[in-house]
C-alpha cells in the first residue's frame, strides 16, 4: 500500500447538551475561535450517515486559532441527545487532548472562571522520566479535555 487512507485529521466532536452553554467554555476558557453556528434539519444524508430518522441538530465549528484544528459540537434535538456515563475507563470514551506552555497556568485559569477538573496537573513520567504534565479538564456537561504540556517527545518513549 503506498498512499497512507488517511490524510490528515479534519476534525473532532461532542455531543453536548447546550451549545450555548459549552461555547463559554472551549471560546474563552481554552481559546478557541467560533466559526460558525448552523442548523441541521431535513438532510437526508445525515439520516442515513447517522442511522436515524428525521435528524435535527444544531453544531458549532470551533477553529484553534494557530494550527487549524477543528472541534464540532453538537446538540441533538431529534432524537433527543440522551446523557451517558462520562468515564475515561469505558469502552468508546474518546477525549480531545490540547497542548499547551504551562498546564498549571490553565488550570488556575479554568478553575477561577468556575470550571472543573478530573484532578490538578500531574507529572507524566515515562522510565523514571518526567515527559508532561497533564490533567483533564471538564466541561459544562462534563466531558473530559486533556490539558497536555510536554517537556519531552513522548511519542518516541
Amino acid at each position: 500500500m503506498t498512499d497512507l487512507p488517511i490524510t490528515r485529521c479534519h476534525h473532532h466532536g461532542f455531543t453536548v447538551s447546550s451549545i450555548e452553554r459549552s461555547l463559554p467554555f472551549y471560546q474563552t476558557a481554552l481559546g478557541l475561535e467560533l466559526v460558525r453556528i448552523s442548523d441541521r434539519r431535513n438532510l437526508p444524508s445525515y439520516d442515513r450517515i447517522l442511522g436515524h430518522d428525521d435528524i435535527a441538530l444544531t453544531v458549532a465549528l470551533l477553529r484553534h486559532p494557530v494550527d487549524e484544528f477543528l472541534l464540532e459540537l453538537f446538540e441533538y434535538e431529534n432524537p433527543r441527545g440522551r446523557r451517558r456515563e462520562l468515564d475515561n475507563t469505558f469502552v468508546g470514551a474518546s477525549h480531545v487532548a490540547f497542548q499547551v506552555a504551562d498546564a498549571d497556568g490553565v488550570y488556575r485559569d479554568l478553575v477561577a472562571a468556575g470550571y472543573g477538573a478530573i484532578n490538578p496537573p500531574v507529572d507524566v513520567e515515562r522510565d523514571g522520566t518526567v515527559v508532561a504534565r497533564a490533567f483533564y479538564a471538564l466541561d459544562p456537561d462534563g466531558i473530559s479535555v486533556e490539558i497536555f504540556q510536554e517537556f519531552a517527545d513522548v511519542v518516541s518513549r
